[in-house]
């Protein structure tokens, strides 16, 4: 990346190319316009944003009109036998979206379910007990291709589904459906979920939206077989990808007496990336604890893991242990595991994990820190202490912070789209709230009885 970029100056980016090319025209009108308001006028534009946004998605006869349209769907559908669900095409909702599978789940225990996902994504899903056939259809890129959609609907044609979940807002159902097919699309909940953007204290995540969305509209046709509460998601790992991690674990020098703190610099944007100088910061501080450091290398932004841990002074580097770029996804995830603390930008990977083969047993005892810049944190964030927060699926606690931005409103969820030419979501950021938010936590553990490393053999 470029000093320019890391200074938070960016024109228009290859994604903005793909998205110029994208059917979604509306959409790029739309965010450009919001992020000149918000250029021009930060604070006042934000404001504005905000109300609008929320006056407009949020009102009460919109989310009844969107209530009334899902209703009619289910209760028009004969049979709930062959099910459908589409994730977003990226990794992290992949994950997310799992909550759907569970809802139908708690309903339809012996349904056939199918899951459509990202082939990057399907080492962590395969194996999702929940999911009939785990479908690795979407390839790269950040929107569905024309192949993609053509597969999609020559799928759906196919195998003739009772019920079809759409929770890609890239993907407009008339692209997909074959008259006739029954879909239910996350955007016309919506309206919901920006509503509750107005009250902190309901929780607003992603993950229980998903799970909620599709668990109330079943209610309004079966009774729930499965009634405990729903906790979150999984991931789901082969017996290989452990014995990587183990094999990794090992060379690194980790041990059962010694804190372990991994750091993932890298985020999707620039929007949800601390600039690498307050990255340089953080790192020098949490290198001078009692603990070893895991760094990545980053893939979005490529090497900067590298570039940090140069900047440290060279006394700090030998605490400092890279993760390669060319670690696979699944080795990455099983080797948060081993991990005391896990240090992300954005959303952070806290499902549960799961040995495919029951051969392992995960720890999942690792703390997750978010870093949020423009992401609302309340819709993919974990928190165990503030309201309105959903708990990480870890037997540990979880922490969302928020930067400061004098221009954060609710249309920077759409980050795909933005095109803010000065990146401000992160103006202010609390280095020394963060660092001792982590040392006290990994000192507290310093008391208790040394904590295995790793899954172990069941």
């Amino acid at each position: 990346m470029s000093s320019r970029l890391e200074k938070g100056h960016v024109g228009r980016s290859p994604i903005h190319k793909e998205i110029s090319a994208h059917n979604h025209g509306w959409q790029k009108i739309l965010f450009d316009g919001t992020s000149r308001l918000t250029g021009r006028f930060p604070r006042a534009g934000s404001r504005v944003l905000d109300l609008s946004f929320r006056s407009l998605v949020g009102n009460s006869f919109l989310r009844a009109l969107c209530a009334r349209h899902n209703r009619r769907i289910v209760r028009s559908i004969r049979s709930f036998r062959r099910f459908l669900v589409i994730p977003d095409i990226h990794i992290g909702d992949a994950v997310m979206t799992q909550s759907a599978l569970s809802a139908l789940r708690d309903f339809f225990p012996h349904a056939h379910v199918d899951y459509v996902i990202n082939r990057a994504a399907y080492p962590l899903i395969e194996g999702n007990p929940e999911a009939t056939r785990v479908l690795p259809l979407f390839v790269g890129g950040s929107f569905p291709s024309g192949t993609n959609l053509q597969t999609l609907r020559d799928l759906i044609k196919g195998e003739g589904y009772d019920l079809c979940l759409n929770f890609c807002p890239y993907i407009r159902d008339k692209q997909i459906a074959p008259d006739g097919a029954a879909i239910l699309n996350i955007l016309s909940y919506a309206p919901v979920i920006v509503k509750n953007e107005r009250d902190p204290s309901r929780i607003n995540h992603f993950i229980y939206h998903n799970y909620r969305f599709i668990h109330d509209l079943l209610s309004i046709i079966a009774e729930p077989v499965r009634v405990e509460p729903f906790r979150g998601v999984r991931l789901t790992f082969a017996d290989s990808a452990v014995e990587m991690a183990l094999r990794f674990a090992k060379d690194a020098g980790l041990s059962s007496d010694v804190p372990v703190v991994l750091f993932n610099p890298d985020g999707a944007s620039l929007y949800t990336r601390m600039p690498f100088e307050i990255q340089a910061v953080l790192l020098d501080r949490l290198a001078r604890m009692k603990a070893l450091i895991l760094l990545g290398w980053g893939h979005t932004a490529a090497g900067i893991g590298a570039r940090l841990k140069d900047s440290l002074p060279l006394l700090l580097r030998s605490n400092v242990r890279m993760i390669p770029a060319d670690l696979p996804l699944e080795v990455y995830s099983a080797l948060i595991d081993f991990c005391d603390v896990f240090i992300s930008g954005d959303t952070g990977p806290a499902a549960r994990r799961f040995s495919r083969t029951g051969k392992f047993v995960f720890r999942n005892r690792t703390a997750v820190l978010s870093l949020f810049g423009a992401t609302p944190a309340r819709m993919s964030g974990y928190d165990s202490f503030q309201p309105g927060y959903l708990p990480a699926n870890q037997d540990a606690p979880s922490w969302a912070y928020t930067a400061g931005s004098p221009c954060r409103n609710i249309s920077c969820l759409n980050k795909m789209y933005k095109i803010c030419r000065t990146i401000r979501c992160f103006e202010k950021v609390d280095i020394e709230g963060l660092a001792r938010r982590v040392e006290s936590y990994l000192e507290g553990l310093s008391g208790r009885a040394p904590m295995r490393r790793e899954p172990v053999s069941a």
